[in-house]
């Protein structure tokens, strides 16, 4: 989706992986070649990592850039930003599906948004290769109700959460105890995210939130 911290995240995961394992061992690609300047913001950022960015602008792009970097440790990829109601989002997917590789694809979920808008956002993405999600922009949410509520009905793998603009320092892995406090503090202050009814899913649901092998980073090493 758009707006909703894709690449900053890019540059967060991708930070975390230069630490570890060096700026060598990293590749980033970007398929935002349309936008004008779309591709600039990443390129700051792999010149600050010590990193190279490639573009891609379609299918076969993509799998020449992969087999390029097959020896890479590690290979990000930033997408495109566009609506969930965009028809090219089929065909981004399909992109990153027939790529090649095992492309795992992480959605980045605005903890801003409403209920309704985060079901279409997650029923537009999904499909093979969904590995999980990231939940952006926690430290602009007076409430994570809603998105919180779409990852556990959704049975989404929650791997980070993002809380700010800082690389890499705001980016974290996702905590059931912060997570479920964090939602009720919410309730506790508006009066409106749960229903006494929904205690139970919160607490004890099996897709994601309350069981600790489904909040795991994606493994960089």
């Amino acid at each position: 989706p758009t707006g909703v911290g894709k690449t900053t995240t890019t540059a967060k995961l991708a930070a975390r992986c230069v630490m570890r394992h060096g700026p060598e061992k990293l590749a980033l690609i970007t398929t935002d070649a349309y936008r004008i300047g779309g591709h600039e913001q990443l390129r700051i950022y792999g010149k600050i990592l010590g990193v190279m960015v490639h573009s891609v602008k379609d299918e076969a792009d993509l799998r020449i850039a992969l087999k390029e970097l097959r020896n890479k440790h590690t290979v990000l990829i930033d997408t495109i930003g566009m609506s969930q109601r965009d028809q090219m989002v089929t065909e981004q997917v399909a992109m990153l599906a027939g790529a090649g590789a095992d492309v795992k694809r992480l959605l980045c979920l605005n903890a801003t948004s409403t209920n309704e808008t985060l079901n279409e956002v997650v029923r537009a993405y999904q499909g093979s290769g969904l590995h999980g999600c990231i939940m952006t922009k926690l430290d602009e949410a007076a409430s994570i109700g809603n998105v919180l509520d779409v990852v556990i009905r959704q049975k989404l793998n929650l791997h980070y959460i993002s809380n700010g603009q800082r690389v890499p320092e705001d980016l974290h892995l996702a905590d059931r105890a912060m997570l479920v406090d964090r939602a009720f503090r919410g309730r506790r202050d508006a009066g409106n995210q749960f229903d006494d009814a929904d205690l139970p899913l919160v607490m004890a649901h099996t897709g994601n939130v309350a069981n600790d092998s489904s909040l795991r980073g994606v493994r960089l090493g």
